[in-house]
């Protein structure tokens, strides 16, 4: 095993602590406690200047293309971050992989999603104004990132991602990477019959924003009303959720009616007045931001947990809710949560519509027997995501970028 070095883990900041912050900060950790000697080059997103490799972008050209001009703000960033003094570089998420350095170790979640996976879902929503400046921006990202990442010495990165590689960039030999669970599971017994929920509260933890289709969550849980939900989470769409929430609250609302982009397929602008959430009869509770013990506690109450993210790059929220033997329902198109979630074993997988997981949490509240069977199965499923294997698979790649 490597030890001794002198790391740099590059990153952009986004100013938010989601599940990829969660992660690095644990390999930092194991990277210490190895005895490596890791700084920490981050890179505040909100920091940025409207500049591009010294050009100042006036703001009507940065606004008609905002995700593409912040990418090249960030690749000049990051093109500057000096890392000449470290045996080893690590990187995360997009464009952080454009560090130039010989020994070079990309944990790899995503790449710019609009501009590959997503992009069919971006455009459906109707966040481009102008096809043709699209077009030409995807195709410039795309050039940009594939010499960047070609000088990769080696990737981790979950499997669904390792597949994106291979499918945009031609890139295989791509190690495998399964992320731990970061709250306590000391509550929870080892083995045994799983503790069924005390509250009967249906969970959902995750950031409200685009692909992640909270609003599927509570278009869901109106068909099921009084029957309590929650959300745990911030997020850029949070305010459209909640809109949402109070349109589809009130009396008379069809939920048969709504579409798609009623509800998540869209730029997600809220409008500037709304009721007040008081006096708002909802079954659902809105709850932030949280920290970890309470998630945790969150976790352990729920009667199951609902993971409705489009194409998620791995689905950490599955692996939690499965630590503590929930079991989890997500979509067909939810990517890694699919994967990890077997469909009437451990959880159930169904349309990303808001009626069919209204209709799966249905059978999981008439069956708590089932549920608890399910439970039962997840919970041993999220005993091979450990941090121990997680610790490991990082230690392997290490050793492989040093040879």
């Amino acid at each position: 095993m490597s030890r001794g070095l002198r790391i740099a883990v590059v990153k952009p900041d986004w100013g938010i602590r989601g599940g990829a912050e969660h992660v690095i900060d644990r390999l930092v950790a194991f990277l210490g406690d190895d005895g490596h000697d890791v700084t920490p080059r981050f890179i505040p997103v909100a920091d940025l200047p409207r500049t591009v490799y010294r050009m100042v972008v006036p703001d009507r050209v940065w606004d008609g293309a905002p995700e593409y001009f912040r990418y090249l703000a960030l690749l000049d960033a990051v093109s500057h971050v000096d890392v000449g003094d470290a045996d080893l570089v690590l990187t995360t998420q997009p464009p952080s992989f454009a560090v130039d350095h010989p020994h070079h170790l990309s944990i790899f979640y995503h790449h710019l999603r609009v501009f590959y996976d997503l992009e069919a879902a971006y455009l459906a929503a109707g966040f481009v104004t102008d096809r043709t400046v699209h077009d030409a921006a995807r195709d410039h990202v795309r050039h940009l990132d594939q010499s960047r990442l070609e000088r990769v010495t080696q990737f981790l990165a979950p499997p669904v991602t390792a597949r994106r590689l291979a499918r945009f960039n031609g890139i295989d030999g791509v190690e495998v990477f399964h992320a731990g669970v970061d709250f306590d599971r000391s509550a929870e017994p080892s083995s045994g019959a799983v503790a069924p929920p005390t509250s009967g509260a249906v969970l959902c933890v995750s950031r409200s924003e685009f692909s992640k289709r909270t609003e599927l969550f509570v278009h869901a849980m109106k068909y099921l009303a009084p029957t309590p939900a929650t959300l745990i989470g911030s997020g850029g769409r949070l305010r459209w959720v909640q809109h949402l929430d109070e349109v589809l609250s009130a009396p008379g609302a069809e939920l048969d009616a709504v579409t798609p982009a009623d509800l998540w397929c869209n730029p997600g602008r809220a409008p500037r007045r709304m009721r007040h959430r008081r006096a708002l009869r909802s079954n659902v509770d809105f709850a932030g931001r949280v920290d970890g013990p309470t998630l945790g506690r969150a976790y352990r109450r729920a009667t199951c947990v609902v993971a409705p993210a489009l194409d998620e790059d791995y689905g950490l929220t599955a692996i939690e809710a499965m630590a503590v033997g929930r079991p989890v329902i997500c979509c067909h198109d939810g990517g890694g949560l699919a994967e990890i979630v077997t469909d009437g074993v451990d959880g159930l997988v169904v349309e990303p519509t808001g009626r069919a997981i209204a209709d799966a949490v249905e059978s999981l509240l008439a069956d708590p027997g089932r549920a608890c069977a399910m439970g039962a199965a997840a919970r041993e499923k999220a005993a091979g995501y450990s941090w121990k294997r997680a610790r490991e698979e990082l230690r392997r790649a290490v050793d492989q970028v040093m040879a």
